[in-house]
């Protein structure tokens, strides 16, 4: 009786603890809340519910299966250099492509062989490969990616060791200074001419660079001493440079500043003269109408006889035409300004005066319809004429009696010249 009761306890024991499976019949088991293998998973997050030795956390092993349910096969420690192939002494077991070298990521199934005494690809045998077809290994072929590139090939003047001795267009550097024609020697038949060397000051592009004598040229003004350059470490000073007026021979000709009194006036533009090209010109000369600085004040012709100018009360009417800037300087220089014009009456008094189309001292020349008076306050009663001031850029200052309409103002390009009221 005692035996029997045992068996029947075994019984119990084997079916509850190594089975959990729905029988027809019983209470439906719920995967959120059942763990049928007691691996401590339940059974909807198990990938083996019914396998202890598969669940999330499981250590994996690399025997081609997913032991952790993380989705991949054999990963983790089986791939410790990352190349994708797992380690064939932990996977021998297995078929499969497996890394002969786990340590070394250039090293894998199907890798490219190269002349290192390693066998990268795995196939059992080292230094192997000919990837470029020549019939010729990588130890033996210099460049096994060009088929053109092997100890058996000719060499040519290309900049490249065709036949893999260690030399670079060796039938092609004629004058033995290590450059071939291909390789940049610009005079193949000059070991002293050959890239890379010092380009002494002797006419030569020594160095092959298209430059002539670069290194004795120290200020880079394109003249090295040997060809003349009397300061090297001066870019303006150089045969035949500007002369001008700093103390320095800027041309090199052992004289210095003469750029001055070609006029002989006795002056230079070093010394004052505003216009070295006319004896007339020269500071304290006598002013007279000529049209130019005869003094050197900065004014030319300033005085009144020379633009006919006849004063009433603060108005000075010139009637020789001038342009507008030589107009306004003329005013200057007689003490004045080109008339300003602030109302109706003053208008109808300068019309009156003026009779034709003469200048007064309204422009826009530094901002484009932005008209101002010559003391720069900005025009406040105007008299212009119907569809003036215009857009034109290039016209930019005024006259008043436009076509004989008394007092009526346009603007016209201040190149054209007219005759022009002074005010006091």
């Amino acid at each position: 009786m005692f035996v029997a009761l045992l068996l029947l306890a075994c019984i119990d024991t084997q079916v509850s603890t190594t089975t959990e499976r729905k029988v027809e019949g019983s209470p439906e088991i719920d995967p959120l809340l059942n763990d049928a293998d007691h691996d401590g998973t339940v059974d909807a997050s198990d990938c083996e519910p019914y396998d202890s030795d598969f669940h999330p956390g499981a250590p994996e092993e690399c025997d081609g299966v997913d032991n952790d349910c993380d989705g991949d096969v054999d990963e983790d420690n089986y791939d410790a250099d990352d190349d994708g192939y797992n380690d064939a002494a932990a996977c021998y077991h297995l078929s499969g492509n497996w890394d002969c070298n786990d340590q070394n990521p250039n090293v894998f199934p199907g890798a490219r062989e190269t002349c290192d005494y390693i066998d990268e690809n795995c196939d059992g045998t080292i230094d192997n490969g000919d990837y470029d077809g020549d019939g010729e290994d990588v130890c033996l072929d210099c460049d096994d990616s060009d088929s053109f590139v092997n100890s058996s090939a000719a060499e040519a003047c290309d900049g490249m060791d065709n036949d893999c001795d260690g030399d670079i267009d060796e039938l092609w550097d004629f004058d033995g200074d290590g450059f071939s024609s291909c390789q940049g020697d610009c005079e193949d038949d000059d070991p002293e001419i050959t890239p890379g060397v010092r380009d002494p000051c002797d006419g030569v592009d020594n160095d092959c660079d298209g430059r002539v004598d670069e290194d004795n040229d120290i200020d880079a003004d394109g003249v090295p001493t040997c060809e003349g350059d009397c300061d090297d470490h001066n870019a303006t000073v150089y045969p035949d440079a500007e002369e001008v007026c700093d103390g320095v021979d800027n041309d090199c000709d052992a004289a210095n500043d003469e750029a001055g009194d070609r006029d002989g006036d006795g002056y230079s533009l070093c010394t004052g003269d505003c216009n070295d090209e006319s004896a007339a010109a020269l500071p304290g000369g006598t002013e007279s109408c000529d049209g130019v600085d005869n003094d050197c004040d900065g004014y030319v012709d300033e005085m009144r006889e020379c633009y006919t100018c006849t004063r009433t009360g603060d108005y000075d009417l010139c009637t020789t035409s001038a342009d507008w800037e030589t107009a306004q300087g003329a005013c200057e220089a007689f003490g004045g300004y080109l008339v300003t014009i602030s109302s109706s009456s003053e208008n109808d008094d300068v019309a009156a005066l003026a009779v034709r189309s003469t200048w007064i001292g309204a422009s826009d020349l530094d901002v484009e319809g932005d008209w101002v008076w010559t003391d720069g306050y900005a025009v406040g009663y105007d008299s212009w004429a119907s569809g003036y001031p215009s857009s034109s850029a290039s016209a930019d200052c005024a006259i008043t009696n436009n076509g004989g309409r008394r007092g009526s103002w346009v603007d016209v390009s201040c190149a054209s010249t007219y005759p022009f009221v002074c005010e006091y």
